[in-house]
């Protein structure tokens, strides 16, 4: 075998275990955003049907979209929440492109004298960690009646190494043994050019939805009981946090 031949095929095998390693350590790749509102009481129901039509145009018609949740809040009908994700920025950039988006994004114009918005949009970004890879490839189902959680947490940076690993035992015992859990996504936050919602260390957001009666409360009730959730509250307790936690609730909209 010629020494080129040998060179060329050491090549090909640095190049081969480089992008495979790259690939195993660099799971962020998927983005989520969270989103939380509060619509006008008299445009409430033309908000609810524009937002269902951006839902199901997207689940439908975009093969780079994994999700897209719409709930309302279990206190106030007029506030809403989106968790909705890509498989990458470029799956999202199309979507903000696409006609359905204009649509909606259009009706939601503050110019208008019915826009359907009261207030800003909050809007954050942040790439999901410890998924399992088919979650990055497949849309996830709409579970019709389930609870979900929307968390904003800002651990200290001097005990962001425990919290992540205590977070990450949370939503492995979360996956693996309630039955009830439906969904646990958290990552960092993170900036997408274009968009007013800056990322920010330290900052991290939560996506989670829970079956069973009661509209799902049953699921979630039953998650704040596990042994996972009790070391979540033993680190609660440490006062790791530089500002306070904020937990939204809602009841998943069936589309």
């Amino acid at each position: 075998m010629s020494g080129s031949l040998v060179l060329l095929l050491l090549l090909d095998l640095f190049f081969f275990i480089h992008t495979a390693t790259s690939l195993s350590t660099t799971p962020y790749y998927v983005l989520a955003l969270n989103a939380k509102c509060r619509v006008k009481p008299e445009q409430r129901e033309a908000w609810i049907a524009a937002i269902q039509e951006n839902q199901l145009c997207t689940r439908r018609d975009e093969p780079g979209n994994l999700q897209f949740v719409v709930g309302q809040d279990v206190d106030d009908e007029n506030t809403f929440y989106l968790h909705e994700e890509f498989q990458n920025i470029a799956a999202f950039q199309d979507h903000c492109a696409s006609p359905h988006f204009c649509r909606y994004d259009e009706f939601c114009n503050k110019s208008k004298k019915k826009a359907p918005l009261d207030g800003d949009l909050e809007l954050v970004f942040y790439h999901p960690r410890d998924d399992e890879p088919n979650e990055h490839i497949q849309k996830r189902p709409i579970h019709k009646n389930a609870f979900g959680l929307s968390v904003n947490l800002y651990p200290k940076a001097s005990v962001r190494d425990e919290f992540l690993t205590v977070i990450s035992n949370n939503k492995e015992g979360t996956d693996t043994t309630e039955d009830l859990a439906l969904q646990y996504t958290y990552g960092e936050s993170a900036t997408v050019e274009g968009f007013g919602a800056e990322g920010a260390e330290n900052t991290f957001h939560f996506h989670e939805q829970y079956a069973g009666e009661n509209h799902g409360k049953e699921g979630f009730e039953a998650h704040t009981s596990a042994p996972h959730f009790s070391a979540w509250e033993e680190f609660v307790g440490t006062d790791p946090f530089e500002k306070d936690p904020e937990v939204f609730f809602y009841r998943i909209l069936e589309p």
